[in-house]
């Protein structure tokens, strides 16, 4: 069977989690951080775990932690939290050398550079703390690693109900029963 492609709809997604689109896009970046580095069986963490989401990971000689930001607003409007989720990691996890942000939003372009100044400020901080980022904007979940996840994919962004949407029903189903 071919692999199955989903779409990608955050208007779906903002419909589907209205209620707390920051959490469901956490688990959805949490899924695919353990995917993406083979932690099958997930990664430990803390309640509002501080300045990244769960323990860093170690992976061929680096510390890597990740973040997931889901913006209403512009990324060049939260310049601020990036930074400050920075330096909280970095005070917390001395060791860290790589973070990866999850955002739903893309960076707008400068007019005659390619990289807003923004963003090479929140790089620039990143690089003064030995720290690397690597960037997972909204053209990243449009990516066939992402879109080849079709369950996953379909729970976050489809309207109608998905495998994962089945069996939590039935689950609470059977919870009710018993």
């Amino acid at each position: 069977m071919k692999n199955r492609i989903a779409d990608i709809n955050w208007d779906n997604f903002r419909t589907k989690f209205s209620d707390d689109k920051q959490s469901a896009f956490e688990r959805l970046c949490y899924l695919l951080f353990c995917k993406e580095f083979d932690k099958n069986i997930g990664i430990f963490r803390f309640k509002n775990h501080a300045g990244i989401e769960t323990n860093p990971i170690e992976k061929d000689g680096f510390v890597i932690g990740w973040q997931a930001k889901f913006y209403e607003t512009a990324l060049s409007k939260n310049k601020a939290d990036l930074i400050g989720s920075i330096k909280t990691t970095k005070e917390r996890y001395p060791g860290l050398n790589i973070i990866i942000f999850y955002t739903n939003q893309e960076f707008g372009q400068h007019a005659k550079k390619t990289d807003p100044s923004y963003k090479t400020d929140i790089e620039k901080y990143a690089k003064a703390n030995n720290i690397d980022i690597m960037w997972r904007t909204a053209s990243y979940f449009e990516s066939p690693f992402v879109c080849e996840q079709f369950n996953v994919v379909e729970h976050f962004f489809s309207l109608k109900k998905g495998i994962l949407d089945s069996v939590a029903e039935i689950r609470l189903n059977t919870d009710s029963i018993l």
